[in-house]
């Protein structure tokens, strides 16, 4: 079983932080061959901005910080905030490879869907890769779908970028 929790102490900002590092370095044993993708798109400078940015840009009311835990630890997150007037985005989806199978991941999307939602953002909008076909079939099957693109990506990760977009009342 687990839980999904709003990031409310010092401590939870530290695990969301490790989650996030614990990503990336996920993305580069998984995936040799995008290397070039992987460090343009998390760079030195915009990784350690992103982890920045965990604690103020992610907290209510224009943002949204999720751990899911199981047993109690820390084994997924989803970060959103508002980037419009109602839009939000969601960024640093991640559970753990060895928490993965569960339900955590629809979980996490699902209750970042409705914690924006609530905050006046029925527009749900991302940012992937194309070689993160498990995320993006997540998306879809939670209502996703592919959109031009709305924020420009670092050069080097424009070619394998995919955005998509929710609406709480689709065309």
């Amino acid at each position: 079983m687990h839980e999904t929790v709003q990031m409310e102490t010092p401590a939870d900002v530290q695990a969301v932080r490790a989650l996030v590092r614990g990503y990336v370095q996920w993305l580069y044993d998984t995936f040799p061959q995008e290397t070039e993708d992987i460090s343009s798109y998390y760079s030195p400078e915009r990784l350690q901005k992103a982890l920045d940015e965990i604690g103020p840009a992610y907290c209510p009311p224009d943002g949204l910080a999720l751990i899911a835990r199981r047993n109690g630890a820390p084994v997924g997150c989803v970060l959103s905030r508002r980037i419009a007037p109602g839009t939000a985005e969601i960024k640093r989806l991640f559970v753990d490879p060895a928490a993965r199978g569960r339900g955590i991941g629809g979980a996490l999307v699902d209750a970042v869907i409705t914690g924006m939602g609530a905050v006046g953002c029925p527009v749900v909008r991302l940012d992937t890769a194309i070689f993160l076909t498990d995320a993006i079939a997540l998306y879809r099957s939670r209502g996703f779908r592919e959109i031009a693109a709305y924020a420009e990506v670092p050069a080097g990760a424009a070619k394998n970028a995919l955005f998509m977009e929710w609406r709480q009342n689709p065309d």
